[in-house]
């Protein structure tokens, strides 16, 4: 079983946990703790913040010691916090220690991320393609995740939600063992530095749109709980009709963005991904919730890949892991600042309308930089373009 596809299969069982726990802790924060929507903004941006540190020194990491030694170990990690979570009620039930065990694990599941796509890209022979399958196998357990977690929580309890958990990040820890390393450039100094013009403005862009993407995490959970009146399993199935439409529309929008350049897929996708949030405002039923899902679904599966294959095709091969940690730590932060937009959005009780337009601003102004830095982007990307083809002709 080659790289791709055990880092997607070991990423299924992997987001079948995480996503579990992302998508419903605001609801357990603030319905079964108790505590008010802003703490549960505050755990998403500390939890955020944490990951963009994980996100930098865990690509550097796998670029100096082996994405796989990395990938492994953080895996392993990742199912002793989990183990914790879920078996000493002492953690879940009290609301400081479940606020430093999400943190924590959301750092971890960070470190790990970079690694994981560092492995698909040194696997692939087109970038876009790999990235493109491990992202249908992260929706495959983002989509149905919450889907089967809002049904345990509403038969079972939020105990046997973090069970449930445990057992998925322990089957995705054993199949990331059968991972085969790929080439480690090592060095005395660890640099987290970057000159790439390029890759500072793709990631500031990354950052404003998935300061939109954070809404899932506290806006959307909160605002389909009320809309929904508390059905944790239909407030699942939203998710999980992001996941499922991911899988049945990536294949065919893979074929028409391998047509075009990555950055067209990117500027469009993210567009019509902030357009599908902005939606949400005129959302009064269950099926106006699908059908928002679904039109920033359709921006996800054009923008998300390109992102990754455009950091790939501005990077050296060597920089490749050091590079998507830099691109996902902005994603991070992007995740951490979006909640507390959103939990702040919540508590001045806008109207649904404004909520949405307001928490989707950022993902509109990452489409306006993308649009005026074309030329800046398109001269790195030639320039590495180039570098690699006279590494293949003098090699």
């Amino acid at each position: 079983m080659d790289n791709v596809r055990t880092v997607t299969l070991a990423s299924i069982f992997r987001s079948l946990s995480y996503s579990t726990i992302w998508i419903f802790s605001s609801i357990y924060i603030t319905i079964y703790l108790g505590m008010p929507v802003f703490f549960s903004a505050v755990l998403f941006f500390v939890g955020g913040s944490l990951s963009s540190f994980g996100q930098i020194a865990g690509g550097r990491l796998g670029d100096r010691f082996g994405h796989k030694y990395i990938f492994v170990s953080t895996g392993g990690i990742i199912v002793v916090l989990m183990a914790l979570l879920s078996i000493f009620h002492g953690i879940s039930n009290d609301f400081q220690n479940y606020f430093i065990f999400v943190s924590i694990l959301m750092m971890v599941n960070a470190f790990q991320s970079p690694s994981a796509n560092a492995l698909v890209s040194n696997s692939s022979s087109v970038q876009l393609k790999g990235f493109s399958i491990i992202r249908v196998g992260n929706n495959i357990g983002w989509g149905f995740g919450p889907a089967i977690g809002g049904y345990i929580i509403e038969t079972y309890g939020f105990g046997a939600l973090f069970r449930y958990a445990l057992v998925m990040t322990v089957i995705s820890f054993l199949i990331s063992l059968m991972v085969s390393n790929t080439t480690v450039t090592t060095g005395k100094k660890m640099s987290f530095k970057t000159s790439n013009l390029s890759l500072i403005i793709i990631s500031v862009a990354a950052l404003l749109l998935f300061t939109v993407q954070a809404q899932e995490t506290v806006t959307l959970s909160i605002f389909s709980d009320g809309v929904l009146s508390g059905n944790y399993t239909d407030i699942g199935i939203i998710y999980m009709t992001n996941g499922i439409f991911v899988i049945m529309l990536q294949p065919l929008i893979y074929l028409l963005t391998s047509r075009i350049k990555p950055y067209y897929s990117l500027l469009s996708g993210s567009f019509t991904y902030t357009l599908g949030y902005t939606s949400f405002g005129l959302d009064h039923n269950f099926l106006q919730l699908i059908l928002s899902t679904i039109i920033f679904t359709i921006g996800e599966d054009l923008a998300f890949p390109a992102g990754y294959a455009m950091i790939a095709e501005i990077s050296r091969k060597e920089r490749i892991g050091t590079n998507i940690g830099i691109y996902n730590a902005f994603m991070s932060a992007g995740r951490s600042i979006g909640p507390l937009f959103g939990g702040y959005a919540l508590s001045v009780h806008l109207s649904s309308i404004w909520l949405w337009l307001i928490v989707t601003i950022p993902g509109y102004v990452s489409c306006i930089i993308l649009v005026f830095s074309y030329w800046i982007i398109e001269r790195y990307r030639l320039r590495f373009t180039e570098s690699v083809k006279n590494e293949l002709l003098n090699g």
